[in-house]
């Protein structure tokens, strides 16, 4: 039961992690997002699709860098795996994911919004 209710408490706290990003950082990922060049993986990471120019490569990482530091301090403060924050985060991220944005299952395979 307290995993549970850590993983509740923790979800209610990954709001605030929308706040993090610089707006700038943040329309940059949603311009990438929009053209299919980032998907959302199931992680709660994002990843580049196909061949990636350096700036894309760049926000990627920028983004992915800052999840997982708040993943493992989330998880630090919930006593939970890493890997669990991250799938928590993935299923916000994908319930205010625009349509048309590209998902990555656990599959590997691909699928639009």
């Amino acid at each position: 039961m307290t995993v549970r209710r850590n993983l509740a408490c923790l979800a209610a706290a990954l709001c605030a992690i929308f706040l993090l990003a610089s707006p700038a950082s943040a329309a940059e990922l949603d311009e990438l997002r929009r053209s299919g060049a980032v998907a959302e993986r199931f992680d709660g990471y994002v990843e580049a699709r196909g061949a990636a120019s350096a700036e894309t490569q760049r926000v990627v990482e920028a983004v992915n860098a800052q999840r997982r530091q708040v993943y493992q301090k989330r998880a630090a403060e919930q006593n939970v795996p890493v890997a669990e924050v991250g799938k928590i985060y993935f299923t916000q991220i994908l319930n205010n994911l625009p349509g048309g944005a590209w998902i990555k299952r656990p599959d590997g395979s691909y699928a639009q919004k």
